[in-house]
């Protein structure tokens, strides 16, 4: 890891197709000095509805987490 930059985990739950599908993704973050939480939690989303070929605007989040990995 670069000096200054944490390694995050996240947890994403998020429901598209109209309601119909549900999907839980989980990975690790490099967060720079400086990024916010509300940066961290649009780039996984981002990340994660490309992953499933969605638009970013058509599904809905029911869960995220977001903490330090190093315990």
């Amino acid at each position: 890891m670069t000096s200054g930059v944490h390694e995050y985990h996240w947890v994403l739950t998020l429901q598209y197709d109209n309601g119909r599908q549900l999907a839980t993704r989980q990975g690790l973050l490099p967060v720079q000095p400086g990024m916010t939480r509300q940066q961290a939690y649009l780039a996984v989303c981002q990340d994660v509805c490309a992953e499933l070929g969605i638009p970013d605007q058509a599904c809905v989040v029911t869960h995220f987490s977001l903490a330090p990995n190093q315990l």
